[in-house]
């Protein structure tokens, strides 16, 4: 039995019916549909072996886990389903990890601010795992909490203070011993170890840019992660005001590090997926321009290993620098019964002044003013090699007027008819734009309504387009998959109109874009000389 256990609640602890992507599903209020209808679509349950072992676990939660066993600590992943058996008695520190503890991170906030104020399922979930009885019970005996993970700082006294219903819930479970905000690879191991002899830890540690662990103190993980998501490096350049990523230094991993990981996933039988970045395109790369002969290499390389290979993200940008490097991207990962893949990209914005004032690097090196022209040409260079982009929108930036949501919308409208979904999500107060007001449901104006309306509809649209490749494997249970999702859109749709959120055509059609690589020469010029 472990003495140090880790853990996370349901909505992360799944593989989300093999589709990362659905992972985002669990940041909305389970909404008329009962709960369950919600968790069987986003987030089903885990396999776990008798010791409630997760078949695959998430893969920052894997970093600590190998961290610690690198360390010589006996800890391990355990499911919130089985925690009645370590506790109370045999575990002696419970590890807790997240994406977003209270739903407080955008995507919840928003999908939350826009269906009437309801819980999110992450902030339900979360809630219920450490009201376990026997969490609780152990709690009183003495077993020690520590919290962890990007959304730490939900939990920090300062965020506490600031909100007295996260004092109470921690009240509530007995308080949390320590919270560790940052890279925890290397101190995490250090704070387990005090904890375990009985020594003082202390209640908040706050790692920053100079603790960054290097590439060399970066455990690999021992067991399966989710969706066999792996990690291809860390930090960004970029240096957007509103993300707390561009706080860290970039770092690349070697590809003996990164295969690694790909055979612990593959010996399982894990053939899709998911290279992690804060941007693929930049592999290998020290700066903001691609490494084409790196970038190949790695595509390759995950190509021996999975059948279908996606991207965590990747920027507008950084593709426009180097257009035609994706069509050979596309040449080995379109192989092996692979017909699409999938990447998040930060748009934030329709609005070049909004680029300048709070993101001026998002669009080096190219001019702030050429960022729609660049977004609009990005989509259709995805688009024409099977790539279908989830666009993430930022309602609510500090200093924003009318004029620039205006911007967005027309930018939303003029990516219509690609294939992606677009997602607004509500500002909130993160990197260094961390002291500015949240952005709150109430304070919605008719224009933010419009985009959030204009971004819903698309989203509609778009997901009952791309449903059947969504669903492509050849499984039995597939098209059952894609039938329940497809009643899902509907029901939806249904609940939009009613609720006269639902936009489809405010605007006189307009002729269709062409790829970019079409005319070449027509493309935006950066601001400095590019070699492609």
């Amino acid at each position: 039995m472990p003495e140090v256990v880790i853990t996370c609640d349901w909505t992360m602890m799944s593989n989300h019916n093999g589709k990362e992507f659905l992972g985002f599903g669990t940041t909305t209020p389970p909404y008329i549909l009962p709960e369950r209808v919600y968790k069987r679509l986003f987030f089903p349950n885990m396999p776990c072996d008798e010791a409630g072992h997760p078949r695959e676990a998430p893969y920052g939660m894997r970093k600590i886990e190998a961290a610690l066993l690198d360390a010589g600590i006996d800890a391990r992943i355990i499911h919130p389903s089985y925690l009645d058996r370590y506790m109370p008695g045999e575990a002696k520190l419970l590890l807790i990890s997240g994406h977003d503890y209270f739903g407080l991170n955008p995507p919840s906030t928003t999908f939350s601010g826009v269906m009437e104020g309801r819980d999110p399922m992450n902030r339900i979930n979360f809630k219920r795992m450490l009201r376990q009885p026997a969490v609780l019970a152990a709690r009183r005996q003495g077993m020690k909490l520590i919290a962890g993970g990007p959304c730490a700082w939900q939990l920090s006294p300062a965020n506490r203070a600031k909100v007295p219903w996260i004092a109470d819930f921690v009240k509530e479970i007995g308080g949390v011993d320590c919270v560790v905000e940052g890279e925890g690879d290397i101190y995490v191991k250090e704070v387990v170890k005090k904890a375990l002899a009985g020594e003082p830890i202390p209640e908040h540690i706050f790692l920053g840019p100079k603790t960054a662990p290097s590439v060399e103190q970066i455990s690999s993980i021992r067991y399966p992660s989710i969706n066999g998501l792996v990690e291809i490096g860390r930090g960004c350049c970029r240096g957007c005001s509103f993300c707390s990523v561009t706080t860290r230094p970039t770092r690349w991993y070697p590809l003996e590090k990164i295969e690694e990981e790909l055979k612990v996933n593959a010996s399982i039988g894990i053939t899709k997926g998911v290279l992690h970045s804060d941007d693929v395109y930049f592999y290998g790369s020290p700066n903001i321009m691609p490494k084409e002969d790196k970038l190949v290499a790695l595509m390759q390389l995950a190509k021996r290993y999975y059948q279908h290979v996606g991207w965590s993200h990747v920027a507008v940008a950084s593709l426009m620098t180097k257009p035609r490097l994706l069509p050979r991207l596309k040449e080995v990962l379109l192989t092996n019964g692979q017909t699409w893949w999938g990447v998040e990209i930060g748009v934030e914005t329709g609005s070049p002044r909004i680029i300048t004032s709070t993101m001026p690097g998002k669009v080096a090196p190219f001019k702030a003013s050429q960022w729609p022209q660049l977004v609009v040409q990005a989509a259709g260079l995805l688009n024409d090699n099977g790539v279908y982009p989830a666009c993430t929108f930022i309602v609510g930036l500090p200093q924003e007027t009318e004029d620039d949501v205006i911007k967005t919308i027309d930018l939303i409208d003029d990516l219509w008819d690609f294939r992606a979904l677009l997602v607004p999500m509500f500002f909130v107060p993160l990197g260094h734009l961390n002291k500015k007001d949240w952005f709150l449901r109430q304070n919605i104006s008719d224009r933010q309504k419009e985009l959030l309306t204009r971004a819903l509809t698309h989203g509609l649209k778009q997901s009952q387009a791309i449903l059947r490749e969504f669903f492509e494997e050849k499984a039995s249970y597939q098209p059952l998959y894609q039938a329940t999702f497809w009643g899902f859109i509907q029901f939806l749709t249904a609940v939009a109109k009613l609720k006269g959120i639902y936009n489809p055509s405010p605007r006189p059609p307009k002729e269709p874009l062409e790829s970019p690589l079409a005319h070449p020469e027509r493309l935006p010029l950066p601001t400095i000389p590019v070699r492609d």
